[in-house]
């Protein structure tokens, strides 16, 4: 998306004088807080006595069945496109 589309409050912070180590440790602090969200939304779901291992492995599962469904589909759709019979 380009950046002119971007509410200027959403827009990256990211500093174009920081470094490649700078960038990649903001990228894992960001993939950490998504993680520590998912986390907190299924023991939300299963409750403080609920086997969380257990709930990521579900939700990961349901994740993976739902792309390969979508890989599925976009590669039926690419097929149908380019003409070819199988």
């Amino acid at each position: 998306m380009p950046e002119d589309l971007l509410d200027p409050d959403l827009r990256p912070t990211v500093l174009e004088e920081s470094t490649f180590q700078e960038r990649l440790d903001r990228w894992v602090d960001v993939m950490n807080t998504c993680e520590q969200f998912l986390l907190a939304g299924l023991r939300r779901e299963i409750g403080p006595d609920g086997d969380l291992d257990a709930a990521y492995r579900q939700w990961y599962e349901q994740q993976m069945e739902e792309h390969d469904r979508t890989m599925i589909h976009l590669l039926e759709q690419l097929n149908r496109r380019l003409g070819s019979g199988g």
